[in-house]
């Protein structure tokens, strides 16, 4: 037998349950006392869990149990078979009346061979079913979790790909993502970088490819390279600077070039005004004098000054294209561009610089031998270029990048997207997989559990093997005595004839003089499933005397009468089971129940589940049931010594269940003192005592003793710290012999 439940874990109001210290161990018959909703059912769930070790509706239920053989924990079927009637038992062999019932199994002594096959089939069936429920959570959990994980990537792949477009990232589009970028890969934080910026950015405009000027020749007008031009110029430099004008030369002009250039000024100057006489010195220029100088000044030498005076223009046109070209600005880039495009931009700039320098150099040769246009100059005038274009060359790369982005930009934004949805995907790939290869496990078994397999000890399917359990049953059982039984008992449990079970080769059918029954009461609802379940105590799969049957709430919308009736068709069936739980809210049921076992007390306990409200939950605890519930036939004592202790600890937990404590005392007490058909605020007002007080009694009482929907008022915990103590002073004020008495019984 069971001797105690020691813990319970994640079920429901039991979320964290320990055995109160001090309570006594189960007996034989156990009764279990509670308000509705304090958490009988949820702890009649915690018996069914015992059958196979765990329960299907609270996978994450733990529990400790005592037994005769010692410790029961999760995971560890109990060594006594337990029938459980409870709601969970009507839904499950009853459901909703309009469908057939589950037949019941009632075995001939000469059918126990088959009868142990029948069990053994049903047994290995029911593990496949039970294993595979255990699958299929495994399976969903195993595809929850992958699914938060796509989930917390595609967050993470809409928050790094931001802006990028109208559509937002979801976990679809992960799972979509993950198969259709394969293969994926992980990125360097620079390539990251780059992608995100490329997806924040807007489209820029194209820049102006960059290069050297072109320059014009002037013989036919044909546009050059500038790197021709300057190999052109430096070509004409060297030979005008060998060539020299030597027919007529003066000597003293030809060694003093200063001089020369000098007196050439002069004779300009003197022809452009017309002058006689020399305006330096005033005396008249003798004939043979100004003969001399214009042989000097010749042709050939004029020739030879008027192309040494083309080239000094040509370096300096030149030099000008040049300074006139400048790269585009860098703020016209796309951002990752700009961190190259900065020094090779630096680096043209100086050897432009060099260019010019040497320009400048080649340019004072020409002005040098413009003054020395006699005497042959051996000069190198060689200008290099390769140092220009190729720092040219390496700033139109990078402008050619940007404008080739620019030309692609929306094919360039869904690379760099795809950068990122593939590396992070990538991140979460092994486990993924892991997952994967879970689920695939997963189902593998699964359809080995539904279709058999070869390497199982029962081999055929689980199709097959109910098939085959139908099959036995059907030579083993006598469906027909079931349901005759039922009927009978149905019958002597209602007082009346118009309902009665029909076999069927599928179950039972309820009905109502001979035709399907309709829109059946709760009362019959409930009759129905509470003999369908003393009936099937007596079927080839349990035997009661070696079993614990747990019964809750067996008269649920029964009225009166039939309690009666249901107390005895509940003694008469459990009076030789092993062990028995009983749970009940009903408190004339309670009584029914505490009498029939007081010849038993030995063999008795009582206990009563107590639930309280915390800041955030319900919690439920089992206790020893309170003598005054024992000991008397009503609740009216434990009413009064619940508000006679009374000690509000400052929240609405402690006092939620107040009203309604205080409104089932004041009914009672008034119902033996004023009793009379009156309403309760009719009786109240023959009291006599303080107006303003009975006034906050009743509105206590009456308002908060009613479900709003509202919720608690705050102002509930001084309220019933005040009320409780009115309603007990009434009561000593109208009664007070009564009330010492009820007072000496709350000691």
């Amino acid at each position: 037998m069971l001797r105690a439940i020691t813990t319970i874990k994640n079920l429901g109001v039991f979320g964290n349950y320990s055995q109160t210290p001090g309570l006594k161990a189960f007996s034989r018959y156990n009764v279990i006392y509670g308000e509705n909703g304090a958490g009988k059912t949820t702890l009649s769930r915690l018996f069914t869990a015992l059958n196979e070790g765990a329960h299907t509706e609270y996978p994450l239920l733990e529990f400790a149990v005592d037994g005769e053989s010692g410790a029961v924990a999760k995971g560890q079927k109990y060594a006594r078979k337990l029938r459980v009637f409870n709601a969970d038992y009507v839904d499950a062999n009853i459901g909703k009346f309009d469908s057939p019932i589950r037949p019941i199994l009632i075995v001939g002594i000469e059918n126990k061979e088959l009868v142990e096959e029948v069990r053994n089939e049903q047994a290995t069936y029911d593990a496949r079913e039970l294993r595979l429920k255990e699958v299929s959570a495994a399976i969903e959990k195993a595809t929850t979790d992958k699914g938060k994980i796509f989930s917390a990537v595609a967050k993470t792949i809409g928050e790094a790909t931001s802006g990028v477009s109208l559509r937002g990232y979801r976990k679809p589009d992960a799972e979509k993502d993950f198969v259709r970028l394969r293969p994926l890969k992980s990125y360097l934080d620079d390539e990251l970088e780059v992608s995100r910026a490329t997806l924040q950015q807007e489209q820029a405009d194209p820049v102006n490819k960059f290069g050297l000027p072109s320059q014009l020749r002037e013989n036919n007008g044909e546009l050059v390279s500038f790197v021709d031009a300057c190999a052109q110029f430096s070509r004409t430099v060297e030979s005008l600077t060998r060539k020299t004008a030597q027919e007529g030369a003066l000597k003293r002009l030809v060694e003093n070039p200063e001089i020369s250039k000098w007196v050439e000024e002069g004779i300009k100057i003197h022809r452009d005004y017309s002058s006689g006489a020399c305006e330096y010195c005033s005396q008249a220029i003798p004939v043979s004098r100004a003969e001399a100088l214009a042989d000097h000044f010749g042709a050939a030498d004029q020739s030879l000054k008027a192309e040494i005076e083309v080239a000094i223009e040509t370096g300096t046109q030149l030099a000008e294209s040049l300074r006139k070209v400048e790269p585009a600005a860098q703020s016209s880039l796309y951002a990752e561009l700009r961190k190259d495009y900065d020094p090779v931009v630096k680096s043209w700039e100086v050897e432009r610089s060099t260019w010019l320098d040497r320009l400048a150099e080649v340019n004072a040769i020409l002005a040098d031998k413009l003054i020395r246009r006699s005497s042959s100059i051996d000069a190198e005038a060689g200008i290099e270029t390769a140092a220009l274009v190729e720092a040219t060359v390496s700033l139109d790369d990078i402008l050619a990048r940007h404008n080739i982005k620019t030309a692609q930009f929306f094919s360039a934004k869904s690379k760099a997207r795809e950068i990122l949805e593939r590396h992070y995907l990538a991140q979460i790939a092994e486990q993924v997989t892991e997952f994967e290869k879970q689920i695939e496990e997963h189902k593998i078994e699964s359809a080995k559990l539904l279709n058999g397999a070869p390497e199982f000890a029962e081999p055929r399917s689980m199709e097959a093997l109910l098939a085959s359990v139908k099959e036995k049953r059907a030579k083993v059982s006598s469906a027909h005595a079931g349901g005759s039984e039922m009927t009978n008992r149905l019958r002597d449990f209602l007082g009346r004839t118009d309902l009665e079970f029909q076999s069927a080769n599928d179950g039972y059918r309820v009905l109502r003089r001979g035709k399907q029954a309709r829109r059946l009461s709760e009362g019959e609802k409930t009759a129905i499933a509470f003999l369908y379940f003393i009936v099937q105590l007596g079927d080839h799969e349990f035997d009661v005397g070696e079993g614990i049957v747990v019964i809750d709430d067996p008269i649920s919308s029964l009225d009166s009468s039939a309690i009666y009736q249901a107390f005895a068709c509940l003694k008469n069936a459990v009076r030789n089971a092993k062990q028995v739980f009983l749970l009940t809210h009903n408190f004339e049921f309670l009584k029914l129940l505490l009498n029939w076992l007081e010849s038993a007390r030995r063999h008795t306990s009582h206990y009563m589940i107590v639930c309280a409200e915390t800041a955030t939950d319900r919690v439920a605890t089992i206790i020893q049931l309170d003598r005054l519930l024992v000991e008397h036939q009503t609740e009216y004592q434990f009413l009064f010594k619940t508000l006679h202790r009374f000690e509000s600890d400052g929240t609405i937990a402690s006092c939620y269940h107040m009203p309604n404590v205080a409104r089932k005392l004041l009914e009672t007490f008034l119902e033996f003192h004023y009793p009379s058909s009156e309403k309760l605020y009719k009786k109240l007002d023959t009291v006599k005592f303080d107006e303003d007080k009975k006034a906050a009694i009743y509105k206590f009482t009456n308002d908060n003793s009613h479900f709003t929907g509202k919720g608690f008022d705050p102002a509930i915990v001084a309220e019933s710290q005040k009320n409780v103590k009115y309603l007990l002073e009434m009561i000593k004020a109208v009664a007070p012999t009564h009330y010492q008495g009820l007072e000496t019984l709350s000691a």
